[in-house]
């Protein structure tokens, strides 16, 4: 097996298993030896990967979102309003995991996904008819802020709106503040 594979395997894993263990219990009370039993992987990979949980579901989420990039339409630029139904779809799809991690109080790293994620968007001039604001400082802490809170809520309500609803009114908002 190809060392990449193989570490990507390995990755999804003890990923895997992290979750399945914070079904049952919190964050906090899950053991290194616990997961790594879960994961059928040794503590010896575990100290020689990651130095905490967190580094693990950061790994994992930002491999997660640049898969979402790779499902983006492929013409050069994509409208924003696009972009964050495919963001909100995404969501959707992993509605299990982004429940667990909220609830195990992860913002921070789907925070840090997000705007690892929209910073290569920028970086790769993928986002249709935007200004210069996107560089701006404090502006990607900003609109990532916003677009993980709305997150948070919608996963919390249940997924009440539709992502495109959701995508529109993302859209919306910073059409009508000028912020983009």
């Amino acid at each position: 097996m190809d060392p990449r594979d193989r570490k990507q395997q390995n990755l999804t894993a003890i990923y895997s298993a992290l979750l399945e263990l914070m079904v049952q219990k919190p964050l906090v009370d899950i053991s290194i030896t616990e997961l790594c039993q879960q994961a059928q992987v040794s503590r010896t990979y575990f100290y020689r990967h990651y130095q905490n949980f967190n580094q693990i579901i950061l790994a994992y989420q930002t491999q997660n979102m640049l898969r979402y990039l790779r499902r983006l339409p492929q013409t050069s630029k994509v409208d924003l309003t696009r972009l964050m139904t495919h963001y909100f779809e995404n969501t959707k799809l992993e509605a299990e995991t982004y429940q667990l991690l909220i609830k195990n109080g992860k913002l921070d790293i789907l925070l840090e996904t997000f705007q690892t994620v929209f910073q290569l968007l920028i970086k790769q001039d993928r986002i249709e008819n935007h200004t210069s604001r996107l560089t701006a400082p404090y502006y990607l802490e900003f609109f990532s802020g916003a677009v993980i809170n709305v997150t948070v809520n919608w996963v919390k309500h249940g997924f009440v709106e539709s992502p495109a609803y959701l995508g529109q009114t993302v859209a919306s908002y910073v059409r009508s503040s000028n912020l983009m």
